[in-house]
């Protein structure tokens, strides 16, 4: 009986290993990938891309979002993105002035916003707020 109830902890310990997998992607060392000091663009562009709102918040499928298309896929979340990005966030990321946001803009803006020393890379300190904004509530929880 005992070995019985062991094997099927065990078992069980495993699933929820695979179920929770997805979560340790949410860790430092995971987007870390070139093990230099910090998260640089490319690295967080690639762990970033994970989440996907962009495509999802793209309503009209054009690689693009606009500023309506933002704040819908934002949501309720619109007070504490403003404060994370401040309140002229959208025009600042669109770089081209064309009332819109690509992808590149996108993910330039994000970074900026998460490198609050702005020197060009993501330390473990900020990458805290990454994996807050993207978990269960967070900004970019879609």
């Amino acid at each position: 009986m005992i070995d019985k109830i062991k094997t099927t902890l065990a078992a069980s310990t495993f699933a929820l290993s695979l179920i929770a997998a997805p979560a340790l992607a949410q860790e430092y060392g995971d987007w870390d990938t070139d093990g230099a000091a910090g998260i640089n663009e490319s690295e967080f562009r690639t762990g970033f891309e994970n989440n996907t709102a962009f495509d999802t918040w793209d309503a009209n499928d054009d690689s693009a979002l606009t500023e309506d298309e933002f704040g819908t896929g934002i949501g309720d979340n619109e007070s504490a993105f403003n404060d994370r990005f401040g309140d002229g966030w959208f025009n600042e990321w669109d770089a081209d002035s064309n009332d819109s946001i690509s992808e590149d803009e996108y993910y330039d803006g994000v970074y900026a916003g998460y490198d609050a020393n702005n020197n060009n890379v993501i330390e473990e300190p900020e990458f805290g707020d990454v994996g807050d904004d993207m978990g269960d509530g967070g900004l970019f929880d879609i």
